[in-house]
């Protein structure tokens, strides 16, 4: 059984959000572990000069709950590591995230880099424990590769 940790950020007073670190191309990322998000969404910024591949479920926006519409693309990251863990291949979609991220920066303090969505959660059988701030994934674990493992 494989778990990630995460911290949970207070955005206002009585409003959390748990927060995941991650790498993706050597780059630090900090997603919102969002089970509110029917699917995982990267900043371009993190995604650019990934392929783009074709949307299976023909879906050329996103809406958050403001139901505002935001333009995505649907990639495959060819790698991203949580925690210890590096997943290969995960389709998630890509979109300008910059007004989202800046006022999360200004609420919070901090960056996010995109939501780690109930797609991702619902994949790896996902349990959240506040208690103890980790994830634990519940899928064969032929699927994920520590990262420590050579």
């Amino acid at each position: 059984m494989e778990t990630i940790s995460f911290k949970v950020q207070e955005i206002e007073r009585s409003s959390f959000h748990p927060i995941i670190q991650g790498q993706i191309n050597g780059e630090e990322v900090l997603l919102i572990l969002d089970t509110g998000a029917s699917r995982t969404v990267i900043d371009k910024s993190i995604t650019s000069g990934m392929p783009i591949i074709a949307n299976e479920h023909n879906e050329p926006f996103a809406a958050g709950i403001n139901a505002q519409k935001i333009s995505v693309e649907q990639i495959e990251l060819p790698a991203i590591t949580l925690g210890d863990i590096e997943f290969n291949n995960l389709k998630v979609f890509s979109s300008d995230l910059r007004p989202i991220s800046k006022l999360y920066e200004e609420l919070s303090g901090i960056k996010i880099h995109g939501l780690l969505g109930c797609d991702f959660l619902v994949e790896y059988k996902v349990v959240v424990n506040f208690k103890t701030g980790m994830i634990q994934l519940n899928r064969n674990p032929n699927w994920v590769k520590s990262v420590q493992e050579p």
